[in-house]
């Protein structure tokens, strides 16, 4: 009779070790899939960014290949006009400097 009670409460016992267990590993894998989850969104967001800046660049070098070609165009439609521009611009960066430098040492 000792044996007929025995085996319930074995078999209640494994099967209750057997749950834990299968919590256990549905803990660990939830724990893995929420790793694996923020390597993705990293991933997603680093490609993201990468696209952004690359975007950015070819936009500054449009900007950059515009701005040179309108200078070109500008220097052959009147060459004495962008002489004189570029002297008065130049004594202007140059007086600004010298002012910047003379200001430093005071």
């Amino acid at each position: 009779m000792n044996d007929s009670n025995e085996w319930p409460r074995q078999l209640a016992k494994d099967a209750e070790q057997l749950g834990q267990d299968a919590a256990d590993k549905a803990k660990e894998m939830v724990s893995g899939l929420k790793e694996l989850a923020n390597q993705a969104t990293d991933t997603g967001r680093t490609y993201a960014e990468d696209a952004i800046n690359a975007t950015g660049i070819a936009t500054a070098k449009t900007k950059i290949d515009l701005n040179a070609d309108y200078l070109t165009l500008s220097i052959n439609a009147d060459p004495i006009k962008t002489v004189l521009v570029t002297a008065a611009l130049s004594a202007l960066v140059t007086s600004v400097l010298i002012s910047a430098i003379g200001s430093r040492k005071d």
